[in-house]
């Protein structure tokens, strides 16, 4: 093995990677301007880094006037908070995720070529066009396409665990493969329970795809104790010292403490089974089209603690919604690798029994496979396609230019809980529930009744009207707009 051995030299799959992720970006941006998101979660994430930046309070969430540490301990996010010094709008943050996206999309592809090369599974001509359907095959997997329009910050783990995962296969020194953990375990403790289930599947990839054992298995199992200690140290030391409340949350139904939990799960496997049965599993694992079930026990290793998931009783947990996949995703995809890798290595055995221009046949099943994600180009889990669609902010923003970023001193806004998102990052933002902490209300014509605050608009409507501490500016447009009395100088 040659520990990440870059080239300089430019691939096809460098080219086709770059178009899916400009592709990606402009879809995901019309899905922004459309609608699609709202202040759970994107406008609440939004809040950690902009309270850091503008008024030095990390991870402060605004209308809800909490701290996102007792409810996620994510120190690493901290890192990120520079970044948001080069805009002020909330799509700056789903930007981010997707080059952490494409980032471990592209760390998996290498992985990929690097076995094929060394080990030489496909003709020389062929390999630049095995490693660009490759690419083809994970990054159109739907759900990779879903995360990619989830906004949420599991992405950032899904990007640290693949690169432990490679760094780990690739025989990286193992202080970088340390810190590096530790900077995937800072994204979401609860993910420590994937990465040591993963970094030990390892050991039980084909050999084509890993070091020898007697190489790897220490790596491998420190990794492993490490992510397990993380979790144990914040379940039973940090979130309680934070003030977490206690609980089991999506898991209640099947008791009231984990320990609880695990008795139940325990003593009444049939349960377990049939919460995995009805779950996303087989979905996910036929999002790649079996090719990981060629390496069976590593991808078996690598899923088991999905079932965490598959036993929730939320939906978007048990069918791997949104951001859920992301922590499954870095293992399959290198099972995936491993799979055609002991699918070609099996075939070069055969290649003296049959003509030589059978030699490329490994590399047209993984273009076939690859076509098949192609087929279904949009397709995402529980999600919108993944496709452009029309704006609907246009109304908002120009009330929000002509009414509110006109005037200087008003720095604090409350609108409906799907427009907040396109509040820039410079202002504090509440929900309408909250509108009597803001300075300035914008009521769009249709607004989301969730954290309202009133049973419709024109029920919330009449509030403001009735409200002496506010009053409307006169023809708004399309969108009503309130001004708190008592700021209605505008200050340079």
């Amino acid at each position: 093995m040659h520990p990440f051995a870059f080239t300089r030299r430019f691939r096809a799959w460098h080219f086709v990677l770059g178009a899916l992720f400009v592709y990606t970006v402009v879809c995901v941006w019309s899905a922004f301007r459309g609608g699609v998101y709202a202040f759970h979660d994107l406008a609440l994430l939004n809040d950690l880094f902009s309270n850091a930046v503008h008024r030095g309070r990390p991870f402060w969430v605004t209308d809800a006037d909490l701290n996102h540490l007792t409810v996620h301990f994510t120190p690493t996010l901290l890192l990120l908070t520079p970044l948001f010094l080069l805009g002020d709008s909330q799509f700056l943050f789903i930007l981010l995720g997707l080059v952490a996206l494409y980032a471990a999309v592209g760390l998996q592809v290498w992985f990929f070529e690097r076995m094929v090369e060394e080990h030489e599974l496909l003709p020389a001509v062929w390999r630049p066009w095995g490693s660009v359907a490759f690419t083809l095959y994970l990054a159109l997997n739907p759900f990779v396409k879903t995360v990619a329009l989830s906004a949420h910050f599991e992405v950032f783990f899904q990007l640290g665990s693949t690169a432990v995962l490679v760094m780990l296969l690739r025989g990286a020194r193992m202080r970088w493969v340390v810190l590096t953990a530790l900077l995937t375990l800072g994204v979401r403790p609860d993910g420590g329970l994937f990465l040591a289930f993963q970094s030990a599947a390892l050991l039980l990839l084909p050999a084509v795809a890993r070091p020898p054992r007697a190489v790897l298995t220490r790596r491998a199992l420190g990794v492993s104790a490490l992510a397990l200690g993380y979790l144990a140290l914040c379940v039973a030391v940090v979130l309680p010292a934070l003030g977490t409340p206690s609980g089991t949350r999506f898991w209640s139904h099947y008791g009231s403490t984990w320990g609880q939990v695990a008795f139940t799960a325990l003593g009444d496997p049939g349960r377990v089974v049939h919460d995995v049965a009805t779950s996303g599993l087989v979905v996910f694992q036929r999002s790649f089209w079996w090719l990981q079930l060629l390496s069976p026990a590593a991808t078996l290793v690598s899923t088991i603690p999905g079932t965490f998931f598959f036993m929730a009783d939320a939906p978007d947990k048990r069918l791997l919604w949104f951001y859920n996949s992301a922590f499954l995703l870095p293992g399959l995809g290198v099972c995936a690798a491993a799979g055609f890798g002991r699918l070609a290595d099996a075939w070069k055995g055969v290649l003296t029994r049959v003509p030589a221009w059978a030699a490329m046949v490994p590399a047209l099943l993984l273009a076939v496979l690859a076509l098949l994600q192609v087929a279904r180009f949009d397709r995402t889990i529980g999600s919108p396609p993944l496709r452009p669609m029309p704006p609907v902010d246009g109304d908002f923003r120009q009330a929000f230019e002509r009414q509110v970023q006109a005037c200087a001193s008003w720095r604090a806004v409350a609108t409906d809980f799907r427009s907040i998102v396109f509040v820039p990052n410079g202002y504090d933002r509440f929900l309408l529930h909250h509108y009597e902490r803001a300075q300035v209300v914008l009521v769009p014509p249709r607004v989301d009744t969730l954290l309202l605050g009133a049973a419709s608009r024109e029920a919330l409507l009449d509030t403001l009207q009735g409200d002496a501490r506010f009053e409307e500016v006169a023809d708004p447009g399309p969108v009503r707009v309130f001004v708190r009395k008592d700021a209605r100088g505008c200050g340079s």
